[in-house]
């Protein structure tokens, strides 16, 4: 690996703990308030990681970029910020709530900004060409929450993903 591992580092970037619906402890609003953020946990906004959150600050809400998408936007702004950089900087920001770190069950993970912590959002993704639609419900949230408490558990993120066929992939089934 090329980045440390000593425990305080590894320990340092444990995602915050929160009640599903609730904001996290530490959450993104201004530049300023993610540098302390960084600075309370013994990290520097550096140019590198400033870099990092324009792209995200830039992206529309909804888009979401892997580490090597990520690197495809670097280049394109002529910076030389390695892909261990990008990567080191996604793991450190999703682990502050910053970035949330998405799996859609492909080779790779997906990160998108943390606008809105307190309202947590799903993903439908297509199987065929990847298409995937951001949608919100409270009655997952609610449902979710009902499930946890039943069986012991205390939520502290919900990620539903359904996985489908978009408009253009599904195939009418054939008369008989």
């Amino acid at each position: 690996m090329l980045y440390s591992t000593k425990k305080s580092v590894k320990k340092e970037m444990q995602p915050e703990k929160t009640k599903i619906g609730q904001e996290p402890a530490e959450s993104l609003q201004t530049r300023a308030e993610l540098s302390d953020i960084l600075r309370k946990k013994g990290f520097r906004l550096t140019p590198q990681r400033e870099k990092i959150l324009d792209i995200f600050y830039e992206l529309p809400a909804g888009e979401h970029l892997s580490a090597e998408e990520l690197q495809k936007a670097l280049r394109t702004e002529n910076s030389d910020i390695s892909l261990a950089t990008s990567y080191r900087t996604l793991k450190l920001l999703a682990s502050l709530n910053v970035l949330r770190e998405l799996d859609f069950a492909e080779d790779h993970k997906h990160y998108e900004l943390a606008r809105n912590p307190k309202s947590p959002h799903h993903h439908i993704i297509c199987l065929d060409c990847g298409k995937t639609e951001e949608f919100e419900s409270e009655e997952i949230i609610r449902l979710s929450e009902d499930l946890a408490r039943e069986r012991g558990f205390q939520i502290v993120d919900v990620q539903l993903k359904l996985f489908a066929l978009c408009e253009q992939h599904v195939t009418e089934p054939k008369a008989s």
